[in-house]
């Protein structure tokens, strides 16, 4: 699977698990057959690192969005942003900031609303600012 892939199917994971309260694992077979996605550890080894650091995660998209609280932030969105914030401030050595970005932009663009795209797009950029400063 290549990286994007790994993304995409984290980020489902990551949105059932959001919706069920269920574990990884449990989504991960329903995930595969529904979606028609291969399910791998890579893609639940970030599913569970993202979802173990939300409460962080949550604090830090919480700073950088204006507009929207965290809990105002739909789902969808809300997953998005999460993925890539882990991924900015945990995997900065593996994952260049940029890519991470473009990533991020471009599961909104398949699967959030038209408009969100630029709001995940400004909290990100805002994000990575301030990271490197």
């Amino acid at each position: 699977m290549t990286k994007h892939e790994i993304r995409e199917a984290a980020f489902i994971v990551l949105y059932q698990m959001e919706l069920t309260g269920q574990t990884s694992e449990e989504i991960s077979d329903t995930t595969a057959e529904a979606f028609e996605m291969p399910v791998n550890k890579a893609v639940l080894s970030l599913a569970d690192k993202v979802w173990s650091s939300r409460a962080s995660l949550d604090e830090t998209i919480g700073k950088y969005s204006p507009s929207r609280a965290v809990n105002r932030i739909s789902k969808v969105n809300l997953t998005i942003l999460r993925i890539a914030v882990y991924e900015l401030i945990f995997e900065k050595d593996s994952v260049p900031p940029k890519v991470a970005i473009n990533e991020a932009i471009e599961l909104a663009k398949a699967y959030a609303e038209k408009k969100d795209s630029s709001f995940v797009n400004g909290v990100l950029n805002s994000c990575y600012k301030d990271l490197e400063k």
